[in-house]
């Protein structure tokens, strides 16, 4: 069955270095696991880096058995089934019958560049078909507030499965989170469901949802809420945003404070009213002085001043917004479209990688 994990990393610098090349393509394809591995001396020694570079590469129209290949490098029968098989899965190695009723593997059509654009062309079609649904599931309200701040894009990492037939009770939506990588490396069912939770609360949800509200709401540990959204934000489909929706109950808050152990006079100067309108300013320390400063004034009272000031105000008066998760765009459309966008920029680099590997070797 198809499986790639597709990663994004930068690309690679050395350009005319085989095994930097070849070790960056490892990588991008979710081969190697550990980060630590890939980056020390030793690397191109890797049994994979080298199966791929030295007879693979080296041999790309010849077929070799388990056989040949497991003394060649040098490992058991078991880690080089291994290996094979996750590049059998990827689509890059193709076997044929060979002597004696040993299967030759070789790289498929005989070329890298060729078995890339092929697992590329396939990884397309696949995703296309999984991310089909979203259309449908998008019900909530999923569009920033005019002046919202930049977001922070989170390094691109998405498996794709083939689909396959469904489990006792799976139905669409669990497939979804399965065969994109959602529920984990190790998918396992667990009794809360917490994957599918947080993924429907972010579907129907009319504003970012917070790490506390989850926690709260599903009574799970804080780590684990962020490791289910993590895993949605890297896929490209979910983003972490300040809680805009929540900004002037907590300016206020932080208004009242402040105003409470320090005075008006505070707030003028280092509180950073003065970089406020004046007559803002001066409403809002009129109705502090009078006591009748609500929540509900505070909203009123800022609605002219840019987000941008009142996440600044809120900096110098000491307070700190929350941050939460929402899906990517107002539509599933939108979701689909940005998750097809990152995926087909790292196909194009492996594309382009696996054209200049072919110069080199």
């Amino acid at each position: 069955m198809f499986s790639v994990r597709l990663e994004e990393h930068p690309a690679p610098s050395a350009q005319s270095d085989a095994d930097v090349l070849l070790g960056w393509l490892l990588d991008t394809l979710g081969l190697v696991r550990r980060r630590s591995d890939a980056l020390t001396v030793e690397a191109n020694q890797r049994p994979l880096h080298r199966l791929l570079k030295e007879h693979l590469l080296a041999e790309p129209g010849v077929g070799r058995d388990a056989a040949y290949l497991s003394d060649a490098l040098g490992i058991s029968a078991t880690a080089l089934h291994h290996h094979l098989n996750r590049l059998h899965s990827l689509r890059l190695v193709s076997s044929t019958g060979g002597e004696a009723g040993w299967k030759d593997h070789h790289l498929r059509t005989g070329s890298l560049s060729g078995a890339i654009e092929l697992l590329s062309a396939e990884t397309r079609a696949i995703l296309s078909l999984r991310l089909r649904p979203l259309s449908g599931w998008r019900v909530g309200e999923g569009a920033a507030p005019e002046g919202a701040v930049e977001v922070e894009r989170a390094h691109f990492r998405l498996t794709i499965r083939e689909p396959g037939p469904a489990g006792k009770n799976e139905d669409s939506l669990g497939d979804f989170l399965t065969d994109l990588g959602l529920e984990g490396e190790r998918p396992r069912k667990s009794a809360d469901g917490l994957t599918r939770l947080a993924f429907e609360r972010l579907l129907q949800s009319e504003h970012p949802v917070s790490l506390d509200e989850g926690v709260n709401d599903w009574n799970v540990t804080r780590p684990r809420l962020q490791r289910t959204f993590e895993r949605m934000r890297t896929a490209g489909m979910a983003e972490r945003v300040p809680r805009l929706d929540r900004l002037t109950v907590i300016l206020w808050d932080a208004i009242i404070g402040q105003h409470g152990r320090r005075g008006a006079e505070w707030l003028r100067g280092r509180g950073g009213f003065g970089r406020l309108p004046e007559s803002v300013a001066d409403r809002v320390v009129r109705d502090l002085e009078k006591g009748n400063f609500d929540s509900e004034k505070c909203a009123t009272v800022f609605k002219s001043v840019k987000i941008e000031d009142q996440m600044l105000l809120l900096n110098l008066l000491g307070g700190r917004l929350p941050y939460g998760y929402r899906l990517v765009g107002e539509t599933g459309q939108d979701v689909a479209d940005e998750v097809m966008l990152r995926a087909e920029r790292v196909l194009a680099r492996l594309q382009t990688v696996a054209a200049k590997l072919e110069d080199l070797l």
